[in-house]
């Protein structure tokens, strides 16, 4: 087994937590396969993958179904994993947090390094579950449920399982879905997951990558501030191609003494660069790089601004102000999700209110990084659709019944935001 000398740091270790138990497993082997046109260098860059598979969508490499570790070795087959196996696991579910923080624990136990990046690759859809996996009273009714879904999901849901899901208790959220297991993390495990990997490093973990839909969410951010230090992931859904390995770590093999920020800027450059190609249409992409360290300020200005807001309502004049804003912005997830500095910068311009006015300023201010500190690292976009986002989004949903893991979340409990969003929605729209 190839191991870093005892003693001996390497530069970057990589740990690719790949759930392809689900209808991406294709994507999966794929992506493996662009790893392993960089591969990793001894000692150097170490690139560990754990991926687990699925029964029905790729027939590659011998079909195996079980869930496997690899430490990613340079080879130049596109359809066959030629790394070094290290684990045969079996079946496992990779919504069990047990299983991350195995991984976890054996890659920084055998490959020390003096920076790590954890990729979670998979579904995601923010931190909550979405009205089409509630049942029962309160529930959206099924007609409402076919409309909603009528929206473009692409990597945010497993087609497969949407019949079980309708059938399901509301407890499926976050991301890292396992269709096997009928299970995924959600934000209150990945915390646990990332504080019990900083302990183990004895330091916040350097980069976390969210190769999924939807994680560049204020309320994701805030959730794991304490634990890792930089975020970099998308806004909108992403495409089932995902991020494009090849090139993001050639980023570290060209240049391993590379700052965890730095690296989060090169992530968000090949990502943007890979869908920038001549074709019939333009697809909606974002990513996003976020320093975790500097939300304090944007944090605080949400918080004044929800505060501005309830100080107002009820207000027919603000209600239509809101309203109208939340139309402007661009959405993300069937309408779940708005753009925050979009948002902010349209109830600007549509409230009289001078209060709300100066603090949607404050949160466009913080994103900008204009007399405030700003959490964005780097930001870019493609398509019509995204012209106007900033690389953060907050949750607004259109409707009466907002997810009930809201109140779960550390921001919901620190930040008035969830409490806006109660008074607003709860007189009736």
């Amino acid at each position: 087994m190839a191991m870093a000398a005892k003693g001996k740091k390497a530069q970057w270790t990589v740990l690719a937590y790949l759930a392809g138990d689900n209808d991406l497993e294709g994507a999966a082997i794929k992506d493996i396969n662009e790893m392993e046109v960089v591969g990793s260098r001894e000692g150097v860059v170490d690139i560990l993958v754990q991926v687990d598979r699925a029964a029905d969508y790729d027939r590659s490499n011998d079909d195996w179904r079980s869930a496997r570790r690899y430490y990613i070795t340079q080879g130049v087959e596109m359809r066959r994993i030629t790394s070094k196996l290290l684990a045969d696991l079996g079946e496992t579910n990779t919504g069990d947090p047990r299983i991350l923080k195995d991984f976890i624990r054996y890659g920084v136990q055998s490959y020390p390094a003096q920076q790590y990046l954890l990729i979670l690759w998979n579904h995601g859809s923010g931190f909550y579950v979405p009205p089409e996996m509630l049942v029962g009273e309160g529930a959206p009714s099924r007609r409402e449920i076919t409309l909603r879904a009528a929206a473009k999901l692409r990597r945010s849901f497993f087609h497969s399982a949407r019949r079980q899901i309708f059938e399901l208790p509301p407890k499926l959220r976050g991301i890292c879905y396992d269709d096997g297991s009928s299970d995924c993390l959600d934000n209150k495990e990945l915390k646990g997951i990332l504080q019990s990997m900083s302990q183990l490093m004895g330091k916040k973990v350097d980069v976390v990558g969210m190769d999924a839909c939807l994680m560049t969410n204020l309320e994701v951010a805030y959730q794991i501030k304490d634990y890792a230090r930089f975020l970099v992931g998308s806004e909108e859904t992403e495409p089932a191609d995902g991020w494009p390995y090849n090139t993001i770590l050639k980023g570290l093999a060209d240049n391993p003494k590379i700052s965890s920020r730095d690296f989060g800027r090169v992530v968000v450059d090949r990502y943007i660069e890979s869908y920038d190609k001549p074709g019939p249409f333009d697809q909606d992409v974002t990513q996003a790089a976020l320093d975790l360290e500097k939300l304090g300020d944007l944090v605080q200005a949400v918080d004044t601004l929800a505060k501005a807001l309830l100080a107002k309502l009820p207000s027919s004049d603000l209600d239509q102000a809101i309203y109208a804003a939340w139309r402007r912005s661009t959405r993300f997830f069937d309408n779940f999700y708005v753009d925050l500095h979009h948002f902010a910068s349209a109830l600007a311009q549509n409230t009289t209110s001078q209060e709300v006015q100066k603090a949607c300023r404050e949160v466009a201010n913080a994103i900008e990084g204009k007399g405030a500190q700003t959490p964005l690292v780097a930001e870019k976009h493609l398509g019509p659709g995204m012209q106007k986002v900033k690389g953060i989004s907050i949750y607004f949903p259109p409707f009466k019944n907002p997810s009930v893991f809201y109140k779960e979340l550390d921001f919901a409990n620190d930040i008035k935001w969830g409490d806006f969003l109660s008074a607003y929605l709860e007189e009736g729209r």
